[in-house]
């Protein structure tokens, strides 16, 4: 199905986006504002996967009671979930939210995600199995393999990816293998625009940041991500799955192989993840157009929607 035929139902500039690193409080802003006008999609590549809950933080049934929720688990963990899985779907509930009358708000922190709905840059080469398995078998015999691969070939994508990200680094060199298009150039080359959104950056100070990913990562640990993450493995999913290349997913992994203390283990989740939430706001930080929040401005923030949603067109509906 194209674009056109998957969203003719639906005003093109009366999308919201909001976005930002990971603990910011983007889910809990996003309900407040949401509430009578608007449904959530996620935009997570996570929470899209079964079974995979505290270390995703997937909204609660608070959440769920304030707004409806879209794209949280609706896969098993062995499923591979694309940036293309995610816009064909993503495109077909926002003409349902449209139709209901209400306002497509998509919030979340996987930027590739929010790029690929809104510029249309998915023309890239389909996947070549056994290229594929050849990738994954050199990552097998020496780990780190492809992330130092990649980022000699492409060094602005390995710069945004999670050096443990090995379903992205694998897309990432099969892309440059396949058709010798780097794949931050791909990036580069997706300028036509399909969607014309709001975008909402929510960020606080870097020290406060921090603090609230150490907190969050404690309060996973403390409702019992590890248990999680072992029943997973009793189940049978291995850390070969993207799903399981998550953060905290696959540092308790490596715990339960006897590679990691636990203490080791707690220590790397947290750097990982603050990590994680720099290379986000590298990413965001280049988005034209947004307009940047502190996730404690609920008031403010659904003014600007209210009024992005009545505006009849034109500059002005982008104007702060």
């Amino acid at each position: 199905m194209s674009f056109e035929e998957g969203f003719t139902s639906v005003k093109k500039d009366r999308l919201v986006f909001i976005f930002g690193p990971t603990g910011v409080g983007k889910t809990d802003l996003a309900c407040e504002v949401a509430q009578d006008i608007g449904e959530i999609i996620s935009v997570d590549s996570m929470q899209v996967y079964k079974g995979l809950d505290l270390g995703t933080a997937k909204p609660t049934a608070e959440h769920m009671k304030k707004a409806p929720h879209h794209l949280v688990s609706i896969i098993p963990p062995d499923f591979r979930f694309s940036a293309g899985d995610f816009k064909r779907l993503a495109l077909k509930i926002i003409s349902e939210v449209n139709q209901r009358g209400k306002i497509p708000i998509l919030v979340g922190g996987t930027g590739l995600y929010f790029r690929a709905l809104e510029f249309d840059l998915l023309n890239a080469p389909p996947a070549e199995r056994k290229l594929r398995e050849t990738l994954y078998k050199k990552e097998e015999k020496n780990k780190g393999y492809l992330y130092k691969e990649l980022s000699t070939i492409d060094p602005p994508t390995a710069k945004l990816v999670n050096q443990n990200d090995i379903l992205r680094i694998v897309r990432a060199l099969e892309i440059y293998y396949t058709s010798g298009i780097k794949f931050s150039r791909l990036l580069q080359k997706g300028k036509t625009r399909q969607l014309m959104p709001l975008k909402i950056g929510l960020n606080i100070d870097r020290e406060d940041l921090y603090a609230r990913i150490e907190s969050r990562c404690k309060k996973m640990i403390d409702c019992c991500l590890a248990q999680e993450v072992y029943s997973l493995l009793m189940k049978g999913y291995t850390e070969k799955l993207p799903a399981m290349k998550g953060l905290g997913y696959s540092h308790f992994f490596q715990y339960f192989k006897g590679c990691c203390s636990y203490d080791e283990t707690l220590r790397r989740f947290v750097r990982d993840t603050k990590r994680y939430a720099k290379r986000q706001l590298t990413w965001f930080r280049k988005e034209p157009g947004v307009f940047w929040f502190k996730p404690t401005d609920v008031d403010i923030i659904r003014r600007k929607i209210e009024s992005f949603i009545k505006c009849k067109g034109g500059t002005g509906c982008f104007q702060s």
